[in-house]
């Protein structure tokens, strides 16, 4: 007889990377880069926006538009997270790469100059 999983038993911990693939140079630009994440080192997810919302910074998920019967534009998630740990790991990793790689671009910046 196959035994069933407790719900209570928890998962192992998805191991979760970022790496920012371009910065966005505009100063009034809402989006600010754009960032790759790696999970579990078996699947890419590509083109996450790194959005300077009105709660702070935020990682938002690709997405495609199109138009609806009416004319009007709408949007449909291509990747989404299911949990909120889930997002929330993405989110961090995402943000953590893009302030590491706004720290190296402004390390960067002072001997470009001379």
């Amino acid at each position: 007889m196959a035994t069933e999983k407790s719900k209570t038993q928890s998962k192992p911990k998805l191991s979760v990377t970022a790496k920012i693939d371009r910065m966005i140079d505009r100063e009034d630009a809402k989006v600010k880069a754009y960032a790759s994440v790696n999970l579990g080192g078996e699947f890419v997810i590509k083109d996450i926006a790194v959005e300077d919302g009105q709660k702070g910074m935020f990682a938002r998920m690709p997405f495609r538009s199109y138009k609806g019967a009416n004319g009007e534009t709408k949007y449909s998630d291509i990747v989404f997270a299911i949990t909120d740990s889930a997002r929330h790991s993405i989110e961090d990793a995402v943000i953590g790469a893009y302030r590491e790689a706004l720290g190296e671009s402004e390390d960067e910046s002072p001997t470009q100059s001379m």
